[in-house]
């Protein structure tokens, strides 16, 4: 399955366009991209294959997950965590899906052939679904399917919905059924080169249950009913029970008509606190691990027997966030001096550099290194540098004063603290935090570290002045429009420039790649320069499992190890 881009647990957006697909080797930007014991060796080389085998029937599995989920409508704005998807991955149906090695594969489980591009002028995509494709109860999926996705997506038929992005379902002019609503063809009024990332099928039949979906306060109804517990699959597994902030677990879906599955249950449970995680490993309460390593973590998992492990970086980066609807932090001045005074290097040295140490800045917010396009827009701002006096002069400049250890607004007044948020449990936010910390008292600003036990609750609803986060990317770079773009319904900190919007559209717009990329760069040059969103640096992405299980593996995209939960189980010779 694939969503817009996720806030990775304590997570996650950037990658290359669906037409300039990047393997995770060539993202990395040199240095070592990968450390995997035997078990996962192959994967650096055959990401979309590695840990590949027969599997026997029977059995279950225990995976850990970082954070609570917020909701199961991974379409929303609150609901778009990493977590959530790897639940959802399991339920319901997207035509294309992100693979290991950030290429996209279309989904032959529920399609009956490959999706078609019919026309530029103007843009028609033709999607043909199978006959046995149906939801659990049996009703059929169709062209009602896509509609209702659309229309809860698009910006215009459901107001009060509060979707992650509308990014190509503005575009698209109609989306229509035939062959008994077994054929799809949509239409767009611009061109949308990332078409093939959009739609994420829910049961539009469930939602029509819950009020007319052809009406805005239907649509949003529905919009809230898929917030809940699934009552329903079109996956491979359904939800048969949840227990709010501890697990989830999952059972196959007996009207199931794709690649058959073997596992009996699968439970997802939620272990917030890292320093849990690893003693669960090792007394084999949990046999996956999905988490944002720290060094403790990556050494002890190591040495655990009958564990392979799998570290790798992708289209994940680790990031800093402003939000500008604070009265003092809207002061660009404010916000630059800042990021000055930032030391990314002593953060990377302390956290992420201690056990991966080809960690390096990051300087863009649109590419990865090594991928087409990818610009240095960071470096000429000073930005990250731990430049004080570069920072103190700025602040200077621009009317402040600094008065022993204390920072003194335009108005005269003290600059009150800022509070910094972080996810609950994660030991390396919690270090950047510190040091963050450390590094403000130099140019009297005060910083009060709060940690956050909903990361979705807390950045969709603004409850934060500075933040620390991910995105983790998608093999679509048009999903970038809705963080950047004014009124974005992942742009959390509210950050609006009419240049950069323009910018964005046109790029999210562009069929030509190298004018594609040249635009997004062009935005991103007016962005850096404002001082928002200040880059760390990508981020590794850290699986592991026991020898046990076959077909599972790192994924770095958004979609996560689940992508191809229908192929997990125990190894036949095991």
């Amino acid at each position: 399955m694939r969503t817009r881009s996720k806030r990775l647990g304590g997570l996650v957006a950037i990658a290359a366009a669906s037409v300039l697909v990047i393997s995770a080797c060539g993202t990395s930007g040199g240095g070592d991209k990968q450390q995997s014991s035997p078990g996962f060796a192959a994967c650096e080389e055959k990401p979309n294959e590695c840990n590949n085998g027969p599997t026997k029937p029977g059995g279950s599995i225990v995976v850990a997950l970082e954070k609570p989920i917020p909701n199961f409508n991974v379409l929303d704005s609150e609901g778009n965590v990493f977590e959530a998807g790897q639940i959802m991955n399991a339920t319901t149906l997207t035509p294309f899906t992100n693979q290991p090695d950030n290429s996209v594969k279309w989904n032959k489980n529920w399609l009956a052939e490959e999706p078609k591009l019919l026309s530029t002028t103007p843009q028609t995509v033709q999607y043909k679904i199978r006959n046995e494709a149906v939801w659990d109860d049996g009703t059929p999926v169709s062209a009602k399917d896509f509609q209702w996705n659309w229309k809860s997506l698009n910006g215009k038929d459901c107001p009060k919905c509060t979707p992650a992005s509308t990014s190509g379902y503005e575009l698209i002019t109609a989306v229509e059924g035939s062959d008994n609503d077994k054929t799809v063809t949509v239409k767009f009024d611009k061109p949308y080169p990332d078409w093939k990332g959009l739609f994420q099928l829910f049961p539009a039949h469930k939602g029509a249950q819950q009020g007319d979906i052809n009406t805005p306060e239907g649509l949003e109804k529905a919009w809230e009913y898929f917030k809940a517990k699934p009552d329903w699959t079109g996956g491979p597994y359904k939800v048969s029970e949840y227990q709010q902030d501890v697990s989830v677990t999952l059972v196959p879906n007996p009207k199931w008509y794709g690649t058959k599955t073997s596992l009996d249950k699968i439970t997802f449970r939620i272990i917030t606190d890292q320093a849990q995680q690893l003693p669960a490993m090792q007394n084999k309460e949990i046999q996956v691990m999905v988490s944002q390593p720290n060094k403790d973590m990556v050494d002890k998992v190591k040495g655990m027997a009958g564990v392979n492990f799998n570290l790798s970086k992708g289209p994940t980066w680790e990031h800093i966030d402003i939000n500008t609807k604070n009265t003092y932090l809207a002061d660009v001045a404010l916000r630059q001096a800042i990021f000055t005074a930032t030391n990314r290097q002593e953060i990377i040295d302390k956290t992420v550099g201690s056990y991966f140490p080809s960690a390096a800045p990051l300087n863009n917010h649109i590419f990865m290194p090594g991928a087409p396009g990818y610009k240095d827009v960071i470096t000429s701002t000073g930005q990250g540098k731990a430049d004080v006096e570069a920072a103190k002069k700025i602040l200077t400049t621009a009317g402040y004063k600094i008065e022993g250890d204390k920072l003194i607004g335009k108005d005269g007044q003290p600059v009150p603290a800022f509070r910094f948020r972080y996810t609950a449990g994660n030991q390396g936010r919690q270090q950047s935090a510190e040091l963050f910390q450390a590094q403000m008292k130099k140019i009297g600003v005060e910083i009060k570290i709060e940690p956050t036990t909903s990361l979705g609750g807390t950045t969709s609803s603004g409850d934060y002045d500075i933040i620390i986060f991910a995105w983790v990317g998608t093999p679509y770079v048009g999903d970038s429009v809705s963080i950047w773009s004014t009124g974005g319904g992942q742009n959390y900190g509210k950050y609006s420039n009419t240049q950069v919007d323009a910018l964005m559209k046109e790029a999210s717009q562009t069929l030509d790649e190298t004018k594609m990329r040249e635009l997004f760069n062009q935005a991103d040059e007016i962005m850096a320069k404002e001082a928002y969103v200040l880059p760390l640096y990508q981020k590794p992405v850290f699986l592991a499992v026991y020898g046990d299980y076959i077909n599972i593996r790192n994924n770095p995209t958004n979609v996560g190890p689940t992508y191809n939960i229908e192929e997990w189980g125990l190894k036949a010779d095991s």
